[in-house]
């Protein structure tokens, strides 16, 4: 038996033990080795050159962190893990270093491709070990699991997958990063509690004379941003940045993990494996909402 399918095996058996339903979403949140900087573009800057050279698991770099997420249906045999990253080939360094992007590369459509099951069934365990990982495990009835099935498959057919961060606005079909990808699961079953929407993003104005590529025309060069000491003004010339941020993430989940080991109430099934902490909420009861699953002129295209 190869080594993908022995993962594969043990994976799913982590998956499944003790459960009762059938079927699963999981979100994974991969932190940055050390807490990005939003303090200031320069701050942005230094953390991202500096996770850079500090990254601890360096088969699979991560140096923003990751977002990813799994499907997983025990009687069906059925285990999807996938998220979105760039491709090698992508040419972004170029276009920051050279072509003087600045900070407008926060903007701008990059090569994506979506990961498959096997690329990350062999990054997961040596996370779990480390514990530089951290998960939430959603229970769903059928209606919503299938719901968030033919979102994937009509986003892997349709290729949207392809545009790797860009507008961050997935369910149009206009890019996305890692972690708004993996949020979009939860917005399409109805699970995405307001909590996690005040407690996980980050948002900046970036001053527009940081910003240089096709969306100002302007070359920014890096000394640039290194000299840039904070955002803008909510009056000044900006373009606002809004993401969600793994490393939040990752904190979140550990903090309320500790909160309910502490209180005990029952109202969150705690998991660990290895040295990594997870959650597991039981939405059965959660219904499929009714919008569209997908939106803006993306809502008008068959679904599959």
């Amino acid at each position: 038996m190869n080594k993908f399918k022995v993962a594969g095996l043990l994976l799913l058996s982590f998956i499944c033990a003790g459960s009762v339903m059938a079927q699963e979403l999981t979100l994974y949140t991969m932190p940055s080795p050390r807490e990005i900087n939003w303090k200031t573009p320069r701050g942005l800057l230094v953390s991202a050159i500096t996770n850079n050279l500090t990254l601890k698991h360096r088969k699979a770099k991560h140096a923003i962190g990751h977002v990813f997420i799994q499907l997983s249906h025990q009687e069906r045999g059925e285990l999807i893990l996938t998220g979105s990253v760039p491709r090698p080939e992508d040419d972004s360094k170029n276009k920051i270093l050279k072509q003087g992007y600045g900070l407008g590369i926060l903007f701008t459509d990059m090569l994506g491709r979506l990961e498959n099951t096997e690329d990350l069934l062999n990054e997961i365990p040596a996370r779990f070990e480390s514990g530089r990982i951290a998960y939430i495990r959603f229970k769903l009835n059928d209606a919503n699991y299938d719901r968030l099935k033919t979102y994937l498959n009509n986003y892997r057919a349709r290729g949207y997958g392809n545009i790797y961060n860009g507008l961050n606005r997935p369910r149009e079909g206009l890019g996305a990063g890692c972690s708004i990808f993996g949020i979009a699961f939860l917005e399409i079953a109805g699970l995405m509690h307001p909590v996690w929407r005040e407690k996980w993003p980050i948002k900046v104005r970036i001053p527009l004379e940081l910003i240089g590529g096709p969306l100002t025309g302007n070359k920014v060069s890096i000394a640039k941003v290194t000299r840039a000491k904070r955002w803008a003004r909510e009056d000044e010339p900006n373009r606002e940045l809004m993401l969600y941020e793994p490393y939040y993430i990752y904190q979140w989940i550990l903090a309320e993990w500790a909160k309910e080991h502490k209180a005990g109430t029952g109202r969150v099934k705690l998991l660990k494996k290895d040295k990594a902490y997870g959650l597991e909420y039981d939405c059965t009861h959660v219904a499929p909402p009714e919008e569209p699953i997908f939106q803006g002129e993306a809502a008008d295209l068959p679904l599959e």
